[in-house]
């Protein structure tokens, strides 16, 4: 398949100016890239993740990459360039097959691969190990469906939270093959399959996360909750409501998680009359259930 007669250059350049000079990479493991074409699918936890993996990729596969539809809408004039990029809008939290039947075309060339990012939003490493049940029904399954139905291998890709004129880390996880996650008794790519898919990229992003601290010999550079966070759409949230401060609260979320499962219980309130959780700590779970809950992934 053709490349845009500009992408080797933007390529090369971009490669140079991200992950040479402002975010300098270490990459660890490219030797499990053994094949032309994957799925490359990473964890999410900044805005740059896109631009560091594009460029540490575009100058070896020819590929495309998934932007969250909303960029559209909010930078206009900033997407018309994507194109240029191989960039191509898609919905976060819902499969809409028309936006990726183009793609799916393009993935039946040998040698065209894509880059989606499994969580749609940005997510704090420590969050996704300590709660990982929860955090598995967050994650859209389009990526898994797209690896089945081009029948390319998926890549976990772990990447840290980039720290500029720092060490970053990209590690490359072993490829998951899609025809693994589908039962021989159901040829199907029911959902079910598809969530055991969604699993094993889970469970391959906490183990490369492990992984990461013993080859660097290092704490990974933290995810930063910001006063104000903004999500990947562009709206400001606040910094209450920024899903990842849950973390904060662990003890406590998992205590709510207990008695909700004796007495399915679901008002935060009435969970905490059960415990003693203080109020205030109730009122910060409670803004972020209700933030958690519009992402919500109804799997089962």
């Amino acid at each position: 398949m053709e490349k845009h007669i500009i992408n080797p250059y933007l390529a090369r350049f971009a490669h140079f100016l991200y992950t040479d000079l402002l975010y300098p990479i270490d990459e660890y493991q490219k030797e499990n890239l053994k094949e032309n074409s994957y799925i490359f699918a990473p964890n999410h936890t900044n805005n740059l993740d896109g631009y560091i993996i594009w460029s540490l990729l575009a100058k070896d596969y020819d590929i495309d990459t998934f932007m969250y539809k909303e960029f559209w809408n909010y930078f206009p004039h900033i997407a018309k360039i994507l194109p240029l990029f191989n960039v191509y809008p898609i919905t976060r939290d819902e499969l809409h097959p028309q936006e990726i039947l183009t793609e799916l075309k393009k993935l039946k060339d040998e040698n065209h691969s894509l880059i989606i990012f499994p969580q749609g939003r940005h997510v704090d490493l420590e969050l996704m190990k300590e709660l990982c049940e929860y955090h598995l029904k967050t994650i859209p399954l389009g990526a898994f469906f797209i690896s089945m139905q081009s029948k390319k291998k998926l890549v976990p890709i772990y990447m840290e939270p980039q720290k500029i004129m720092q060490k970053n880390t990209v590690i490359y996880g072993t490829p998951l093959d899609p025809k693994d996650f589908i039962s021989k008794s159901d040829k199907r790519k029911n959902k079910e399959n598809i969530i055991k898919f969604a699993n094993a990229w889970l469970t391959e992003i906490n183990r490369l996360y492990q992984l990461s601290l013993k080859l660097t010999n290092r704490p990974q550079h933290p995810y930063k909750i910001k006063k104000n966070y903004t999500d990947a759409s562009g709206l400001d949230y606040g910094g209450l409501n920024d899903p990842n401060i849950i973390k904060y609260h662990l003890e406590e979320v998992r205590q709510l998680i207990a008695i909700f499962e004796k007495t399915n219980i679901s008002n935060i309130n009435e969970l905490g009359e059960l415990t003693d959780i203080p109020k205030e700590s109730l009122k910060k779970i409670e803004e972020v259930k209700n933030i958690y809950e519009k992402r919500l992934i109804k799997h089962n």
